[in-house]
This record gives C-alpha cells, structure tokens and sequence, in this order.
C-alpha cells in the first residue's frame, strides 16, 4: 500500500503521500463500515501518467469513493477558494490534493488544470458544475471539452450511487447508514470524444450514467431493494435526454465542482 509514491504521486514528498494515504484509508474504513461502500472498476485507471477522472456528483461524500476507486492513484481536487479562508480547513484540504482556484476564474481553473495533468497527475472534476437535487446526472458544462482537448490525456468516467440518499443538499449532516458503490469504466480516448465535441460529452455523460446504474442496480440486488430509494436517479440518461431541457433544475455550489467556460477563449 505505502509503496511506489513516485508513480503514484509524482511531485509529492514522501510525507505528503503517506499523509494522503492514511486519510483516504481511514475515510475509505469508515465508508465500509457505516455505508458497505463497494469499489468496481480500479484496474481501469491507468497506473501512470496523467488521468482525468470524470464522475458525477451527488454529494459532498463523492471523493472518499472516489479516491477509493482511484487509490493507486493519488487524486488532485479542484476546491473552490471560498474553502480556504479558514486556515485549518485551507491547511488540511491543502495537504489533501486540493488545489484552489477563484470562483468566477475560468482561465485560472484551465491552467491548474493542465498543470496538474502534465505533471503525470490524476484530476478529478464534476462537469455537471455541482451537487443535483434529485440523485440523477445533471447536463456536463461545455468547458469540459475544451480541458479534454487541451490536456491529451485518457479520460476515465466513474459513476457512483447512494450518496444523495446518504447526504442530500438539502441536508446538513449525512446520514450513519445507507449504502455506497462506485466503478470506474475503461479509458477512454480524448481523441475520440472531441472529434465531436458536443456528441463527446453526451457520449462521456452516458458513459458516467450507465456505470451509476450498474451501481444502482447492484445496491438494489443486495439490499432486496430496500436501498438506495426510489426516484429520479433510477432513470437511465439515455431514457431521460429527452426531458433534460425541461428538467433543468439548478445544481447546489459544491466544494469539489470545476466551473468550465463555456467557451474556447479562455
């Protein structure tokens, strides 16, 4: 486990990685013991290079399965800079991978961004822009093409379900039972989706909501249904394009959200 840093964590010193790691074990512990939490998919993360991570985004438990998924992986954050005017809180999510960015500052997110990807790193972003109010996945902001095809670098889609059950926006504290899933799908070439930029996305969306479902699907078998409840997270994407522009619900701010523009001038 404590092994193999320079791979794992490129840039990182030897006390910063352990760090990361005992945090995310001892996160990742609780998440198994209160919630049951399941990870499928890891080995589909490539073990080197620079990788960004795409997962949708239910609540503000999301990166403890998250980094669970991706543990061979140390996992760099996007946090918006709001999050670091208490010093305590700036220091631990700085020591955590958190990188902050302005909240209005487009260009700034794309530089880190590419930063952090060239270094060999492995990002993590939201492109649906925040916490949804429902449990489903939300329409991925149009800047997110543009850090794809600026970056060159695989692309792995993640969906995970039972954190909106566990820690509704609406909600202030989570929930201590419930349960948690998360799978990474394969790679995905960042040639392939931006051939068709909008088709990309939606493509890369589907691919997100498809790996949520099995997820879903999984709970459900195990649980004989008692978890996660029904809504509309049980819809697939695929069924539900339709109605998107009707639904349009606006998403929660989040701490971990990446807000693209929506243009190629950044």
């Amino acid at each position: 486990m404590f092994h193999d840093f320079a791979r794992r964590a490129p840039g990182s010193t030897l006390a910063q990685a352990v760090w990361w790691d005992f945090v995310a074990l001892f996160c990742a512990t609780l998440a198994r013991i209160f919630y049951r939490m399941n990870v499928v998919g890891a080995h589909h993360i490539p073990r080197s290079g620079g990788v960004l991570l795409v997962g949708n985004h239910q609540s503000f438990l999301d990166p403890i399965p998250h980094a669970a998924v991706a543990f061979d992986r140390q996992t760099a954050y996007i946090a918006r800079s709001s999050l670091f005017h208490n010093k305590f809180f700036a220091g631990l999510i700085t020591s955590l991978n958190a990188i902050p960015l302005k909240e209005k500052s487009d260009s700034a997110a794309i530089k880190t961004a590419l930063q952090v990807l060239a270094q060999g790193r492995c990002l993590l972003i939201y492109p649906e822009g925040g916490r949804c109010d429902d449990g489903a996945i939300a329409p991925f902001q149009r800047g997110v093409a543009l850090l794809i095809r600026r970056a060159k670098v695989p692309v792995v889609p993640i969906g995970l379900d039972g954190c909106f059950d566990i820690w509704p926006s609406s909600q202030k504290l989570p929930r201590l039972s419930g349960r948690l899933e998360v799978e990474a799908g394969p790679a995905i070439d960042p040639e392939v989706l931006m051939n068709d930029p909008d088709g990309g996305l939606e493509r890369l969306r589907l691919a997100v909501d498809r790996l949520r479902m099995n997820r879903r699907e999984s709970m459900r078998q195990s649980t004989h249904g008692r978890f996660p409840a029904s809504g509309p997270g049980d819809q697939l994407l695929a069924l539900a394009l339709a109605s998107d522009s009707a639904r349009a619900k606006p998403c929660q701010p989040a701490s971990e959200a990446l807000h693209f523009p929506n243009n190629s001038n950044a």
